[in-house]
């Protein structure tokens, strides 16, 4: 039977689809299906909707790197096991819409498994081999992308039939142009580490030994700064996209106004002025 309406049992809950730790202000998502290459289930859209929902609550947290166990980093959607509206699917491969979390035919999706707009926590996207569909929305929707040698990256869905339905049509046209997105998203071919760092599309490329230890550091330099600097620019870049200049720059403005209020600025002031490192703490 579905759980009733306001209940416990209504709440996304952990999963082992998804793990997930927390040390030291840094939190780590592994997708953990790697027989699967991490294809994305029910139950790894539920567990990402509420780890996101707590990595934005947890004040401890300044900095996130989402990753994948095995040889992949996520393959997309598993089509075997989920409907496009983020419900399971029965024996027979349709929709079956068994819980409140299903959408029915037609109706928006009612939850999500990529990374809410209003997630001003830095997230960076530690690529290990594929990233393709659903997956490569979800490194798209990071801040920083650094890949592994021998990855692969693309978004395929017009092959299925389908468009990318969870920001790649948003994010992969804003960072590497018009023109080379088009030609990724109409032809659904994936490309290698190498052609995405020289379009722009990962920051970084990186043997595979050196993935996780790359990205560990990069998230440790910005733990380091101002927990509420760093979202705070955050924010304003992401609220600026597709903004005119007068408005870009009355967010920036409007964010140093209220950094100027917290004791982190009080206290980079006094380090400064004592040659010291900051001890900032998020107020």
């Amino acid at each position: 039977m579905p759980a009733e309406r306001g209940s416990a049992d209504t709440m996304p809950q952990r999963s082992n689809a998804v793990l997930f730790e927390k040390a030291d202000g840094i939190a780590i998502i592994r997708l953990n299906r790697p027989r699967v290459h991490n294809a994305i289930s029910p139950e790894t859209i539920r567990a990402l909707s509420a780890i996101w929902q707590e990595i934005a609550l947890d004040r401890e947290v300044r900095v996130a790197i989402l990753t994948g166990e095995g040889p992949s980093f996520c393959s997309g959607m598993d089509l075997k096991a989920t409907d496009p509206g983020f419900g399971p699917r029965s024996e027979d491969g349709r929709p079956a819409a068994v819980d409140h979390f299903a959408a029915l035919r037609g109706e928006r999706r009612r939850i999500g498994y990529v990374q809410p707009t209003t997630l001003y926590k830095p997230l960076i996207a530690a690529i290990n081999g594929v990233a393709a569909g659903g997956g490569c929305e979800l490194a798209l929707g990071c801040d920083i992308r650094i890949a592994a040698a021998g990855s692969r990256i693309g978004l395929p869905e017009v092959s299925r039939g389908l468009v990318p339905g969870s920001g790649g049509l948003y994010w992969l046209q804003r960072i590497v142009g018009l023109s080379r997105a088009m030609e990724l998203l109409l032809t659904g071919e994936l490309i290698d580490a190498e052609e995405a760092l020289r379009i722009g599309l990962v920051s970084r490329v990186v043997p595979k030994d050196d993935l996780m230890p790359t990205a560990m550091s990069l998230a440790h330099k910005i733990a380091s700064n101002a927990p509420l600097a760093v979202q705070g620019a955050k924010e304003a870049v992401w609220r600026s996209l597709g903004a005119g200049i007068d408005e870009g720059m009355a967010l920036s403005e409007q964010q140093t106004r209220l950094l100027r209020l917290t004791d982190d600025y009080e206290e980079g002031i006094t380090a400064f002025r004592e040659k010291r490192q900051p001890r900032f703490q998020g107020k």
